[in-house]
Formats: C-alpha cells, structure tokens, sequence
C-alpha cells in the first residue's frame, strides 16, 4: 500500500509540472541571480503575443499585466505559427540564457483567441535603469513610459536614452523598429514611448524595445488612435455573434463627436445582422449603409455629446455577424475616421467557427466565385478546404478522381492540427505526373483519421473542370 500511495504522489507531482502556468509563475523569483524557480523545467503558459519577430522570437504576457508578468519566447517555427494579439498556450523548456529567462523548444497547443488586447504596463523610467540590474520584474513585460525627454542621440548600435520626470535614464533599442535619426533630438519631449523589455547581459543590460512606429507618440492627438474588431473564439455556424468595436484612448480634449468605418466581409461566409449600441460609447443609433451584394457595411454616427474614454480598449460599437461555414472568417475593417480625421492603425476582427463534432469537412471553390469549376489551363486554381473535430492531432488524406474512379491526384497527405479544426490547399488541377487534367467531372475524397483513436470519417464532393469556349 505505501508504494502504492508513493505512485499516486509521484503521479500527482509530475502532473502538477505540467498544469497549465501563467507569465508570472514563471518569472517571479526570489534568486538574487534572477533565475527562474522552473529553470530547466518543461512547462504549459498562457499568454497574449505580445511582440513577434518572424522567423525568430517573440514575446507573450499575462492578461492583467504589472511586473513579473512577460516571457520572452525563442523558437523559429513557432513565431511563424502566431500574431500579435493572439491568446497562446505554449508548452516549452525554461532556459537562462545571458541573464534572460527564455521559453525555448516551443511546441504552440493552441490559438485560443486573436485581436486580444496587448496588456500595457505604464512605469516610470526610474523603474528601467539601464545603468543596474534592478528591473528583472520588468523583463519581458510589454511597458510604456510616459512623458519623456530625448537624453541622448542614436548611437552605432540604433540605441539611446530617455527619462521622465524622475531623471533615471533608461535605454531605448532598434531590435524591432528604428526609427529616422532625425526624429531623435537631445532635449525634445515625447508623449510616450513604449515596447518589450529585453535584457543582455553586460553592458547592452535592460532596454526597451518599440515594436514599431505606433510605440512612439511624439504629440498625443486623435490621429494616433487605434482601432480594432474583438475576436469570437467559439462562433457557430448559423448563430449570430456579437464582435466589439474597440478604440484605444479618447481625451475629451481632442473634442470627437463622429466616426464613420467601413467593413468588408465574405457574404459566401457571413451575413452582417445589423449593431448594438449599449454599453458602448455610442449614445445613439448610427446611419447605417449595406451595398447591394451585402460584402460592404458603412456605418456613420455623430453626436452632440464629446466621444471619450480615458483608457485603452473601450467598446465603441457592437457588430452582429452570422456566420454560415466553419474555418477563420475574417471581418475586414477597410476605413475609419474620427470627425475628418482618417485612423490608420486598424486591426480587422475574426470568428474562429471550430468543428465540434467528428467528422469530415470538405468545402470547395474559387476565390472569385466560390463554386466548384475552374480552368485549370487558364492558370486557374481551386480551393480545397478540408477539416476535422479540434483537440487533437489528425491526419488528412485527399484524393482526386476521375469520374471512372481512377486515381489522378493526392493532393493532400499530413497531419494537422488547428484552433478551428480547418486547414486548406490551392489546387491547380494536375495529377501525379503534374499533367493538367482534361476537362470533366472528377471527385474529391476527404479521408481524416483521429490519430489517438484510429477512427475515418470521410466526405466527397465533386469538382468540373472546364474549357474555353472555341
């Protein structure tokens, strides 16, 4: 019985390892080195991406923010498999690298949500000096100084200094985003200059890293706004979801009073179902305008009252959407405008629809008209959309063949796996020998297998290959 009962704990520990951890469980540390306490340890983390460099590395923090609450995040292929603003859970090996603490050996669980908004944590300068080793809880933490002074001009390394009203420099680095020397001058004030905090060891030490250059405000005014659509990560096919509008700070100041945005959506994919306003800082119901094809949604409102909002991410508007097919569904945001002033930083929304049964999906068409019948000769090409129950690793099998059964294609033969459960090719109509296939009716066979269970599920539709009238 007691060996017994040392399995359960042994089992209960190792479990305890991989339960899923936050940025700050960590970074916080007591050691005077600044190491982790999971130095060495896989682990499971949640996060929003903060920063990314393709190819390379990003960063991700913990929703609420503060101190202790970024990681820095090295891996190749993973960076390329997530975007700013993406709610991640990454299971990794924790590393010290030259003072840094890294999340290295990355494997991306899941994309759980997208459009998030960047938890932002405003300190003061005296809080990164770059001078000292007093700021591992800022390390990876995605910070913003506000109301600083030009300190020192780029140097060779695309570096230089800035300080607030306490007078404690901290450094300012071009990892991601150099911008113009020019625009760097000794003595001039800026109203916020933000990014990641990165650490080298010896004398590079702790610096900051704008990611582009939407982290440096020179004069605060209404042009800097930024706007995006929210994300809805468990949309379902046939059922409305509700997608907030959201608009970064407005001072009162500024006296807006009016906005206009167009939207572009997929009709194929989505029907628009019209806003909602409560809740908002919308007061009264907008003009609204939907072209004839109903992919163009222009939406007007002014107000006799000021539009403001002292803080980040306050909801503007609501937008309802239904979606009608599985996958990633985009709602593009093309324009928008506060009073004449046009908004360039914009960030379009999505709905993540997942498949939440087992089975096959298949879904085919073109870019132009999403029907099934294309012209191979023509250099035309054929989407072909496949999918399967998220959760878990699937395999996916796609033949083609002729309308006597035979065999002409495969063009899909790999695992996946995916937040939605959808992956999709473009197929150029050639068979195996990359010979154009002759104009006809051909099938496509979707096989996909639940790789833990062993269980197919499989679906067939047909493809027309035509021709050019003579």
């Amino acid at each position: 019985m007691k060996r017994i009962l040392i399995s359960i704990l042994a089992l209960a520990l190792s479990a305890g390892l991989m339960a899923q951890l936050s940025c700050y469980d960590i970074q916080y540390t007591d050691n005077t080195n600044g190491n982790s306490e999971y130095n060495g340890q896989t682990v499971t983390v949640q996060g929003i991406v903060t920063a990314r460099k393709a190819s390379s590395n990003f960063y991700i923090g913990d929703a609420a923010g503060g101190a202790w609450s970024g990681l820095y995040v090295f891996d190749r292929n993973a960076s390329d498999l997530v975007q700013v603003g993406d709610m991640v859970v990454l299971t990794g090996r924790v590393d010290e690298y030259n003072g840094l603490t890294e999340l290295v050996s990355v494997t991306v669980n899941e994309i759980m949500s997208q459009n998030n908004p960047i938890p932002i944590t405003t300190i003061s300068t005296s809080a990164l000096p770059f001078a000292g080793n007093t700021a591992e809880p800022y390390e990876g933490v995605m910070v913003r100084f506000i109301e600083v002074q030009i300190k020192s001009a780029i140097d060779g390394f695309g570096q230089y200094h800035i300080a607030d009203s306490s007078n404690v420099q901290a450094r300012v680095d071009d990892t991601f985003y150099l911008p113009q020397a020019s625009q760097i001058v000794v003595g001039e004030y800026w109203s916020y200059i933000q990014g990641v905090v990165d650490y080298y060891v010896g004398n590079a030490g702790y610096r900051v890293l704008p990611r582009n250059a939407n982290d440096m405000v020179q004069v605060d005014d209404v042009s800097h706004a930024n706007i995006r659509i929210g994300t809805e990560a468990n949309a379902s096919p046939n059922q409305i979801s509700t997608l907030s509008v959201y608009t970064s700070k407005l001072d009162s100041d500024w006296d807006v009073r009016e906005y206009e945005m167009k939207i572009r959506i997929d009709p194929s994919l989505v029907l628009y179902q019209g806003y909602d306003i409560s809740e908002s800082l919308s007061l009264s119901a907008p003009t609204e305008t939907i072209s004839a094809a109903g992919d163009i949604i222009t939406l007007h409102y002014g107000g006799q009252d000021i539009l403001a909002s002292e803080t980040d991410n306050a909801v503007l508007i609501k937008l309802k959407f239904q979606p009608n097919n599985y996958g990633d569904i985009v709602i593009h945001l093309d324009e928008f405008s506060y009073d004449d002033v046009n908004i360039s930083s914009l960030t379009d929304g999505k709905l993540m629809v997942k498949i939440n049964e087992n089975k096959a999906h298949l879904s085919i068409g073109t870019d132009l008209s999403g029907h099934n019948i294309f012209d191979p000769a023509m250099n035309e090409k054929i989407n072909i959309e496949f999918g399967t129950k998220t959760g878990f690793l699937a395999r996916a099998l796609v033949r083609i063949y002729d309308a006597q059964g035979r065999l002409m294609a495969t063009p899909v033969h790999q695992n996946f796996t995916s937040p939605t459960g959808i992956e999709s090719i473009s197929w150029n109509g050639r068979d195996s020998n990359m010979k154009l296939l002759p104009p006809g009716l051909y099938y496509c066979h979707a096989e996909v297998s639940n790789r833990e269970t062993g269980k197919r599920y499989k679906a067939v539709q047909p493809i027309v290959v035509k021709s050019r009238l003579k």
